[in-house]
């Protein structure tokens, strides 16, 4: 009930303030996030996702979901509904910056409690959209579960191939600084390809993406997933 309050209330504020609402849902063959496999044995989960950009006041909302997509019984303690609330600015020109805070939520996990099955982050990055490959560090500290800090250095590059189709390639590479295990290390490289099909009012997006271990901690294996992801 709570969840669908909250949603209701992000919608509400829409209509009062001038927003656009997008929305997505993508389905992905693995649930790799830094580096962790989320859903061991090679588990797909489909992911929905809620924007609302809120203009040129720089404020945007977001919830996204995963949720697994077999061994329902075992799975569901994995689940989760994230929201995010983020406020983006320009440092200069060529030169964007983002902070804001993230809620991660496993309110379907047995015997729930804020303590042990929610968290909440911190975080903040600078792009430079004005460099070859959009270069962007971000950093993120997580007070609860995570109880650490975890940063990314990406970038990405987009073809045009022609009106409707486009392939952004792109990459980074992560140190984990204690966020889920007990030390502090680079701990994996991502890469992908990711292709945008327009169609009509749609946006088809199939991607392959490959995410290389550097620390045993976080993950043993060279994770391989492909996604498909449909936005209006």
């Amino acid at each position: 009930m709570k969840k669908i309050v909250a949603l209701l209330l992000l919608c509400l504020a829409a209509e009062v303030l001038p927003a656009v609402i997008s929305g997505q849902i993508e389905l992905v063959s693995r649930f790799v996030w830094r580096g962790f496999d989320l859903l061991p044995d090679n588990i797909a989960a489909v992911q929905p996702g809620l924007s609302i950009d809120f203009g040129d006041s720089g404020f945007v909302l977001d919830v996204w979901g995963s949720f697994a997509l077999a061994d329902r019984g075992v799975r569901m303690d994995t689940d989760e509904i994230d929201l995010t609330v983020a406020y983006a600015w320009t440092i200069a020109p060529g030169w964007e910056a983002t902070a804001g805070l993230i809620g991660y939520g496993y309110g379907f996990a047995r015997d729930f409690s804020i303590r042990d099955d929610a968290s909440l982050e911190v975080f903040a990055a600078v792009a430079g959209t004005g460099l070859p490959l959009s270069p962007t560090l971000s950093v993120y500290y997580d007070f609860n579960l995570g109880n650490g800090f975890y940063v990314s250095l990406g970038g990405s590059h987009e073809f045009e191939l022609n009106e409707t189709v486009k392939v952004e390639l792109g990459g980074l590479i992560g140190f984990n600084g204690g966020q889920y295990i007990e030390r502090s290390a680079f701990s994996n490289v991502d890469i992908y390809m990711r292709m945008g099909l327009a169609v009509g009012k749609l946006t088809l997006t199939p991607s392959l993406n490959v995410m290389v271990p550097l620390l045993d901690e976080v993950n043993e294996d060279t994770e391989i997933w492909f996604g498909l992801a449909v936005a209006l």
